[in-house]
């Protein structure tokens, strides 16, 4: 019986094309290297200013406890002498080293520092060993007592300031830096 339909012949599956590999193009990888330089750069950079930054906190500190220590020194001290009063300013006659210093005008001017061997200096008034670059300046005077930035003559007022400066010299430096500035003030 022929019903006049034509019978489809079968068709055969299209040939595929072979496929290629897939990698990453010059372009990709190109682009994917300065990605990671970029990360990498930021993290070197990163890692020298935290390191930087923990230097800095580590040698701030260190200068604050030398600061600190002058302090502790003369916490019970008077402002002057108990015989010669504010007639001397500094180390009366005798008062050689920090070892004959009785009273906080004594202080003044003092400079103790790796230097020389003379310091930094402890709470017991003993230079501090291994503290290489290290120094301690002092400087004591009577303030306004209702001004206190206001320096007045000796004897002048019943308040002392007692300043002392803490400066580092790092080594290969020729010039010190200041660490730390410590401040406190005592009644005469």
């Amino acid at each position: 019986m022929n019903t006049g339909a034509t019978r489809p012949t079968p068709t055969k599956p299209a040939r595929r094309a072979p496929r290629r590999a897939r990698g990453f193009t010059l372009i990709e990888a190109a682009l994917a290297t300065m990605v990671l330089g970029t990360g990498m750069v930021a993290m070197i950079v990163a890692q020298r200013a935290f390191i930087a930054q923990n230097e800095w906190s580590t040698l701030s500190s260190a200068a604050q406890r030398l600061g600190n220590e002058v302090r502790e020194l003369t916490m019970r001290m008077p402002a002057t002498d108990p015989v010669t009063g504010d007639d001397v300013w500094g180390a009366e006659a005798g008062e050689d080293g920090v070892a004959d210093f009785d009273d906080l005008d004594d202080f003044d001017g003092a400079v103790f520092s790796w230097l020389d061997g003379s310091g930094p200096i402890s709470a017991l008034g003993a230079p501090i060993a291994d503290m290489d670059g290290w120094t301690q300046r002092v400087a004591v005077e009577f303030v306004n007592d209702f001004d206190l930035t206001e320096v007045v003559d000796a004897g002048a007022s019943d308040m002392v300031r007692v300043t002392v400066v803490v400066e580092f010299t790092a080594p290969g430096e020729e010039d010190a830096r200041e660490m730390a500035r410590v401040t406190w003030l005592a009644p005469r």
